[in-house]
């Protein structure tokens, strides 16, 4: 039976977590594009200090920044493919140019809000209370500096983790079509057994009953017989009847359940308790007993993956 979430079926709540991750994903996304865009003043702060242009100080901070954000999502997202075809760790290469453009950007945004902060406290534009922790204030301010480029950058990269695993993301199309699991119910099927021999201890306790009967006719199926005549005594022998060895009727039943043929050993079968009990020439109490007999070592000698429960159940009955 195949579980809850293997169901093809796309149920109203899948459907409003997909738009809700949806939604989330793409605030997360233009949260994070705004956290890098931000630190755009700074690094045209940065630029003109050291004698870029205006148009190219712009243009070099626009493209620093998104720089920065693309490789940052690589660089977290992307990993290796091991020879089993399992990820495997991260691609170092990556890391190292998003780690030295994001210092960059950091030491910009530290360099800006240092500069900004020490020309207001020079011009006496801070409040009074802050004069006495310039120090404190202005590491506390390029701290929160270097963390904006920081925090877009890990912004962008759980935008793109919903994006690849929230929900809907085992979605074929945008209609809710998903993959199933589940396999369809086979037919049970009968193959042939290669029999096991048995321990010879198993076969030496076995006692047989045989008789040496002149000509014997071919075997024919014994009719089925009523099952209300549990302990009546099989009827006496016909004179050209052969009664039959346990190793024969073992072969009998053996060549049933290989081929599949188990309804022999129902009540209406030519293979109940009453029939094998005439088979060796004694009553049905004898036959039953025999039956269980032959059944335990059956299931003992070969794979019995695919007999039916309810003949193993007749090897447990009293």
């Amino acid at each position: 039976m195949a579980s809850a979430q293997a169901s093809p079926t796309v149920t109203i709540g899948e459907r409003r977590a997909k738009k809700w991750n949806d939604n989330q994903q793409r605030a997360l996304f233009y949260a994070s594009l705004g956290l890098m865009l931000a630190s755009i003043t700074s690094i045209q702060w940065a630029c003109s200090i050291i004698g870029f242009p205006t148009a190219a100080a712009w243009l070099v901070a626009v493209s620093f920044e998104l720089l920065v954000a693309i490789i940052g999502d690589a660089a977290s997202s992307t990993r290796r493919t091991n020879k089993d075809g399992s990820k495997g760790g991260y691609y170092g290469s990556l890391w190292a140019i998003f780690t030295f453009m994001l210092l960059l950007a950091m030491t910009a945004n530290v360099g800006h809000a240092v500069f900004t902060m020490g020309e207001a406290f020079t011009a006496g534009n801070m409040p009074e209370f802050l004069t006495d922790y310039q120090g404190e204030v202005m590491g506390l301010g390029a701290a929160f500096a270097a963390a904006v480029p920081l925090g877009g950058t890990f912004g962008f990269h759980v935008s793109g983790f919903l994006r690849k695993y929230g929900a809907g993301a085992d979605w074929i199309d945008e209609d809710g079509t998903k993959p199933t699991t589940a396999a369809a119910d086979e037919p049970r099927g009968r193959r042939r057994r290669t029999s096991v021999p048995a321990p010879a201890t198993a076969q030496t306790r076995r006692p047989t009953v045989s008789a040496t009967v002149p000509n014997p006719e071919p075997k024919k199926s014994v009719p089925p017989v009523d099952e209300d005549q549990e302990h009546s005594p099989s009827p006496d022998k016909a004179p050209n009847s052969a009664v039959l060895s346990e190793e024969e009727v073992y072969e009998l039943l053996k060549g049933a359940l290989d081929a599949g043929d188990d309804d022999r050993l129902k009540p209406e079968g030519d293979l109940n308790a009453t029939s094998i009990g005439r088979m060796i020439g004694l009553h049905r109490a004898q036959g039953s007993r025999m039956r269980k007999r032959l059944i335990s070592r059956y299931l003992a000698e070969a794979d019995n993956n695919s007999v039916p429960e309810w003949v193993v159940e007749i090897t447990k009955g009293s």
